[in-house]
């Protein structure tokens, strides 16, 4: 076993202030760019952003601090993947090494991309990009919202644009950070300001002034197109980048190509709206007058009718009317009465009169009825005779359809009786013919 060599052996601090020096004195490690995968990623209330860089086979502890990180165009999240501009410096107290991030830039724009039309599919996918969900914004709105920087091109020309159209448009401005990784925050807390009824907004414009893709990315998360989507007050994007679509442009009411672009929409031409007035007032004026014309004409034609130019005589000829109308109906109601008393006093004789005429006809019709009787068969019945029939009740009118010994019913005036027959006689010219022999037997 190798023996501990005194001139050769460190203490911990000398070893690591060796290692610090080591690592930090070196060019090659004084500005690097480093690739990984964003991990652990937090942010600080100071403002500094600690996170690790990571790929297949090793990590590495890094930090962003504030005065570096004020530029960054985006916010830093789990999984992006990342090109890193820094330093390391070793911390001898804990015994380790870090990486001081001085630049930070998108390595994996695809990725990114990506992940924009996932969260636009799942959008659509909820109808929430539905047109029929969009609001329409007044005609003529009084008090204007912007939510963009104070300090940008974009708030000059939303006023410059504004101003000119209709000067006395109001114009409430909700400062917010559009670039950085707390704009996305920034700008939904000044959707959700100038949606306060307080503030009487009738239309929002939220943008800025153009960019990179990474200058952009604020307006495709997914917080602020939501918070455009809850928005009460109608909203019109104006991102200023038309190669870049951001999810903003789908998710609110009105997509503006510039800000510009997003004033002209939101704010109508004062001059333009003043011709248009005088255009339908002459229209208003013309046709006015023109019904004006139409009822004086119409008035004096009813004034020139007869009724209006002499009432006294109408009304006079109308009363003679009426009083001759009541003459013929009061006569002719008097005949009718007349006529009918007369009917009445007529009564009597002709009940009379019915009366004789129906004892005659009923005498007639009891003559008629015996001279039936008398020719009906019972009348003859009655008058002696008798009604012989065989035994199927057909009556026999011929000695030739009987035989002797077949039975026959005899019908007389007050019964019948069943019979045999012994005896035919056939009656011929000059005597009788016999054609059997035999009683009768009852």
């Amino acid at each position: 076993m190798a023996q501990p060599m005194e001139d050769h052996t460190y203490s911990v601090s000398e070893i690591t202030r060796l290692l610090k020096k080591s690592i930090e004195g070196n060019p090659e490690f004084t500005s690097v760019w480093i690739k990984g995968e964003l991990s652990n990623v937090t942010y600080h209330s100071s403002g500094h952003i600690y996170f690790t860089l990571k790929d297949e086979q090793a990590v590495l502890s890094s930090a962003f601090f504030k005065y570096a990180n004020k530029g960054l165009s985006f916010r830093l999240e789990e999984g992006m993947s990342v090109l890193s501009l820094g330093s390391f410096t070793v911390y001898e107290k804990r015994g380790s090494y870090q990486f001081i991030v001085a630049q930070m830039r998108l390595e994996g724009i695809g990725e990114l991309l990506k992940r924009i039309e996932q969260l636009k599919k799942k959008l659509l996918d909820e109808g929430a990009l539905d047109p029929a969900r969009k609001k329409v914004k007044p005609f003529l709105p009084r008090r204007l919202g912007v939510v963009t920087s104070p300090t940008g091109a974009a708030i000059r020309d939303i006023i410059k644009v504004a101003m000119r159209r209709f000067p006395n448009i109001e114009i409430v401005l909700a400062p917010a950070k559009v670039q950085g990784a707390d704009a996305a925050v920034s700008i939904i807390r000044g959707i959700e300001e100038l949606n306060r009824p307080v503030h009487s907004i009738d239309v929002i414009i939220c943008g800025r002034g153009g960019g990179s893709f990474e200058d952009l990315l604020p307006f495709n998360e997914e917080a602020v197109v939501r918070s455009i989507l809850a928005s009460r007050v109608p909203v019109i994007s104006a991102v200023g980048h038309q190669i870049d679509h951001p999810l903003s442009d789908d998710a609110a009411d009105y997509a503006a190509p510039t800000p510009s672009a997003a004033a002209e929409i939101a704010v109508p031409m004062k001059s333009e709206l003043m011709a248009e007035i005088d255009y339908l007032s002459i229209r208003a004026q013309t046709a006015l007058s023109s019904r004006m014309a139409y009822l004086s004409n119409m008035l004096s034609g009813i004034a020139g009718l007869r009724c209006f130019r002499n009432p006294r005589e109408i009304v006079t000829m109308r009363e003679l009317s009426l009083v001759d109308l009541e003459q013929k109906m009061t006569s002719a109601l008097k005949d009718r009465v007349a006529a009918g008393r007369q009917r009445l006093l007529a009564l009597p004789d002709l009940y009379r009169l019915w009366r004789t005429e129906t004892r005659g006809r009923r005498s007639r019709l009891d003559v008629a009825w015996g001279a039936v009787e008398k020719l009906s068969p019972r009348g003859v019945l009655r008058r002696g005779y008798s009604l012989a029939t065989d035994t199927r009740g057909r009556i026999i009118k011929s000695v030739r359809t009987v035989k002797p010994g077949e039975a026959i019913g005899v019908a007389l005036a007050d019964g019948s009786m069943g019979c045999t027959v012994n005896t035919i006689q056939r009656e011929v010219r000059g005597g009788k013919e016999d054609a059997g022999k035999g009683k009768t037997k009852l």
